[in-house]
């Protein structure tokens, strides 16, 4: 599974929030898009999953338009968490779960099989009967989690992930949790986007990094080559320095 965009362009308001975006994703990757507020993140992923068509070149899944793919095809091989997702209604944890495999033909108990493993993986079985709008927001943002990869959890090989800040909300010991079950969903295939501002975090966990500012790609390489010092100076207009920690490079501010 691929999905790439190819000199995409994007206007919203009359104005060119992405130029010209040439990004292919593999399968078997994980790849995180970086940059500063405004930058197009947000944006580059409602390409890719499809919420909105380019104004200028093409998003392709497979080497297919992604505008070829029908509503249940397409949900049956992408999935994506947004920056913001509401949800006011009083159900339980296992029902919101539940919700992600909604395009799924599939039996209510390999259904419920798929959401007790997620549940596990995300350390959420404790919270299975509670409502969700009584969580805090990291366990929101767990349970999000939990239904975007179920949707898929049964066809990793043929999965695209975009998750848009889905470590924001969460503490370190959950964050890692989340990280290391999308290294896990990557060697079984999965292909993932992630925008990320933890630019430590993307640089550990990433096989690539798309570095954006004002729309465009200042670099599109892997982690060594896209986070230095000179393009996140670049990017961000900060003074940064990256260090060698015990083999690990860390940027520091």
């Amino acid at each position: 599974m691929t999905i790439e965009l190819h000199q995409a362009s994007l206007q919203l308001d009359h104005r060119e929030v992405l130029s010209g975006v040439s990004v292919r994703v593999e399968a078997g990757e994980i790849r995180s898009v970086i940059g500063p507020n405004g930058a197009g993140k947000s944006s580059m992923l409602a390409l890719l999953s499809g919420e909105r068509q380019p104004s200028a070149g093409s998003c392709l899944l497979e080497s297919k338009p992604l505008k070829s793919y029908g509503i249940e095809d397409l949900s049956r091989r992408l999935a994506i968490l947004h920056q913001q997702s509401s949800l006011d209604f009083p159900f339980t944890v296992d029902e919101v779960i539940q919700m992600g495999r909604y395009p799924c033909d599939t039996s209510d108990s390999f259904d419920e099989t798929i959401v007790s493993e997620v549940k596990t993986k995300l350390d959420l079985e404790h919270l299975s009967d509670r409502t969700y709008i009584t969580l805090s927001g990291g366990e929101k943002q767990r349970v999000q989690l939990a239904r975007v990869i179920a949707q898929l959890w049964d066809q990793l090989g043929q999965a695209v992930f975009l998750f848009d800040e889905p470590t924001a909300p969460l503490d370190l010991t959950h964050q890692r949790q989340f990280l290391q079950l999308c290294e896990e969903m990557k060697l079984a295939g999965a292909c993932i986007v992630m925008v990320m501002h933890d630019i430590n975090l993307a640089s550990r966990y990433s096989d690539q990094i798309t570095l954006l500012r004002d729309g465009h790609v200042l670099a599109d390489a892997a982690p060594a080559l896209a986070i230095t010092e000179s393009l996140i100076q670049q990017a961000y207009q900060i003074d940064v320095t990256i260090e060698d920690l015990g083999g690990r490079r860390v940027l520091v501010y």
